[in-house]
């Protein structure tokens, strides 16, 4: 059985190289335990509207809303008038639904979380660039507390009475990646992607208003197979992007609160088919039926990617990653 070394053990092997960090929703799941955001809807078992995310086998809002409006226009073409202001209705009922959502697990302020901002801002120092696969605005909220990396939309214009920021420019300095995208993130009518700011009442009130009062959803990947998932990807340039910049990447990756899940099977074959100096997988309270379960997963990605890319594992807790502010024998 593969040898689990400690966080700080891996940091002293990678001394000098390049680091990446991939984040899944372990990173998140002392504060936010949802496991999507349709089972914090609150829409009713058994209506029409809660029926449409299985009958198009979606965890998607914004996959329903598009079908529903859709069909709107379908019904008014047939004259049917009076059905088509019901499907309208629906449509909004979706999208408060996604805002109640959102309300639901998420507090109104990044202040409102009593979590510790100067031990994840010592072990997010650790990294170049961080490739997050989280929608929620945990990694948002520390780095907008502690400006650690740049995030792509720095050469941006604040617009909407300067509730966005955007759009994402390719060519700005950008260090972290949301490959699944993230509730702060929206397109506009081009394709091009603004985040949302701190305005006003705070992010998670201009995010809601966005969604209850224009109608615009936040760009992010909820579907539930790595194939759909995959699709979702491509077909938005930014999350393109993103992907690409883990296909290409040359650092020594450590990943942190994932479980390499077959539904996620698009990122390590990006991941193990990418030019990485090394993968440290990281393990929760590490068993010896942990590390066989996850090693027998890495080793299929690696066989596939090429066998170039070796990885090896630590212990996830040992990085202190919400312990409060480290010793100063935990700096590099």
């Amino acid at each position: 059985m593969p040898d689990v070394i400690s966080f700080q053990e891996a940091i002293k092997a990678t001394e000098g190289d390049d680091k990446a960090l991939l984040i899944g929703n372990g990173f998140s799941a002392q504060y936010f335990t949802y496991s999507n955001l349709l089972a914090e809807a609150n829409l009713e078992e058994g209506s029409p509207t809660r029926a449409l995310f299985d009958r198009l086998d979606t965890l998607d809002f914004e996959v329903v809303i598009r079908a529903m409006e859709n069909a709107t226009i379908v019904e008014l073409a047939y004259g049917n008038e009076e059905h088509a202001s019901q499907l309208e209705k629906d449509a909004q009922t979706v999208r408060e639904a996604l805002v109640n959502a959102v309300n639901a697990t998420h507090p109104a302020h990044r202040e409102d979380l009593v979590f510790q901002y100067e031990s994840a801002a010592a072990f997010l120092k650790h990294f170049g660039k961080v490739f997050t696969l989280n929608y929620d605005l945990l990694l948002y909220w520390v780095n907008l507390e502690k400006r650690l990396l740049k995030d792509g939309f720095g050469l941006g214009k604040d617009v909407d009475d300067g509730r966005f920021k955007g759009p994402f420019l390719e060519h700005a300095y950008c260090h972290i990646f949301n490959l699944h995208g993230g509730l702060h993130l929206f397109q506009n009518e081009i394709g091009e992607v603004y985040k949302a700011l701190n305005y006003g009442d705070g992010v998670i009130s201009n995010i809601t208003h966005e969604i209850a009062e224009n109608g615009r959803l936040p760009l992010y990947v909820a579907e539930g197979t790595s194939k759909s998932k995959m699709r979702k990807i491509n077909s938005v340039e930014y999350l393109r992007h993103c992907f690409h910049a883990l296909q290409n990447t040359t650092a020594s990756v450590f990943v942190f609160g994932h479980s390499a899940d077959p539904n996620d099977a698009h990122i390590y074959h990006a991941l193990f088919g990418s030019k990485a100096k090394h993968v440290y997988f990281g393990i929760f309270q590490p068993s010896d039926d942990k590390v066989r379960a996850a090693d027998a997963e890495l080793a299929k990605y690696k066989k596939l990617g090429g066998d170039d890319v070796s990885y090896s594992f630590f212990d996830s807790e040992s990085a202190k990653v919400w312990d409060g502010p480290p010793d100063d024998g935990d700096e590099d």
